[in-house]
């Protein structure tokens, strides 16, 4: 992302971005509710066109890409998705597949083994036949997941996939986004789970970065102060995780 900037009529929400990740960095995006993640994950994915600046993906900006070749390097994931029609956990996962295959071909035997094994990872072998309409949210979620790893993309964009998770499938969710060895760019509200699992945090606010670092570095009272306007105590866990405390609001 160099210079990158978005927005709607009358208000940027995104100001002049530059970041770079490199292969097999996984890299947490945090920040308040309207600091601009979410806008800047859509820019990178492509779903948005950035007013300013660019895009770059190995040194090609991803405005030259068709949808279907974005689809083979990046895959991302909403932080609520949906669809209308009564499709099956195994078949939401299959769509992941779509971008790797004709147009005219249904999937074959090593698209079906795909779409098994990102099921076992997240958990959703079981209920591979429940129909979308039966889910929970967090069921809901796992499944997306399933189809962005059944995309088998270099690239892997998840905003808040932690959402309507509980705390077990938060933590396994995290564990596997920690240790792919794709690249990651993920956004959190939770800055425990951002600190334990990601390489690098980017700390963003009003639309533009403020902190890019290790967790230690971008994580200070000072600077959750400055961003988040809560009084902070940084530590640290019985199992030696960056810990953040919060005593109460600044008034």
């Amino acid at each position: 992302m160099e210079n990158l900037s978005w927005g709607v009529p009358g208000k940027t929400i995104v100001r002049d971005v530059t970041l770079a990740v490199e292969p097999g960095e996984t890299v947490g995006l945090i920040g308040p509710n309207g600091s601009g993640k979410s806008s800047l994950l859509r820019c990178v994915a492509g779903l948005r066109t950035p007013t300013a600046g660019v895009v770059r993906y190995d040194g090609v900006e991803i405005a030259s890409w068709p949808a279907r070749e974005r689809a083979r390097r990046m895959a991302f994931v909403e932080q609520t998705a949906d669809t209308d029609s009564d499709l099956r956990v195994s078949e939401v996962a299959m769509l992941g597949r779509t971008a790797h295959r004709s147009r005219w071909r249904g999937p074959d035997p090593a698209d079906h083994e795909i779409v098994a094994a990102a099921l076992q990872r997240l958990d959703l072998t079981a209920l591979a036949d429940r129909p979308w309409k039966q889910l929970s949210g967090g069921e809901r979620q796992r499944t997306h997941l399933a189809r962005a790893l059944a995309q088998r993309t270099a690239g892997l964009l998840l905003d808040e996939p932690t959402n309507h998770l509980d705390v077990r499938h938060q933590l396994e969710l995290m564990e596997l986004v920690g240790g792919t060895p794709q690249t990651v760019v993920v956004a959190l509200h939770d800055l425990a789970l951002a600190a334990r699992y990601c390489d690098r945090l980017v700390l963003m606010h009003g639309g533009t970065v403020v902190a890019d670092g290790a967790a230690a570095d971008v994580l200070t009272a000072p600077l959750l102060r400055e961003v988040f306007d809560v009084e902070a105590e940084i530590g640290r866990d019985s199992l030696g995780h960056l810990a953040v405390g919060y005593r109460e609001p600044v008034r």
